[in-house]
């Protein structure tokens, strides 16, 4: 009986550890995601609603659209016929090499480490979709 007390206060002390902690990671997750989000890819695009595009499009709402469709930017054919939507697969592959992924694309930009890549893209969802 010692023993399943001991293991149960142990289970129910990794779950109180947890529910307090969790959050506080969640919040560092997307705190290094937007930093990673603005050395990548600050640059080139922005992330505001009401803003307008950069070199590259405005990346707000990207997860979720179709690619190559945000008004008021001018996109190369390999993107403006793509016909796929951006989602983590995609996203990735685009962020690793996008001339790769979509040959005749024109971002330079290349991301070989993959843990950078999934911070983008978490915080690219975070956002939230297109309606």
């Amino acid at each position: 009986m010692v023993a399943c007390l001991k293991w149960g206060g142990a289970v129910l002390l990794s779950f109180l550890w947890a529910a307090q902690t969790g959050p506080s990671h969640a919040a560092d997750d997307l705190a290094a995601a937007q930093k990673q989000f603005l050395t990548s890819c600050g640059t080139c695009h922005i992330v505001d609603p009401n803003g307008g595009p950069r070199q590259g499009p405005n990346l707000a709402g990207v997860y979720g659209r179709k690619a190559g469709t945000l008004p008021g930017y001018k996109y190369s054919a390999a993107l403006a016929n793509a016909g796929f939507v951006w989602n983590d697969d995609t996203l990735d592959q685009w962020i690793t090499n996008a001339q790769k992924f979509r040959p005749g694309a024109v971002m330079p930009y290349h991301q070989a480490d993959p843990a950078k890549r999934k911070l983008v893209i978490l915080y690219l969802k975070s956002l939230g979709k297109t309606q």
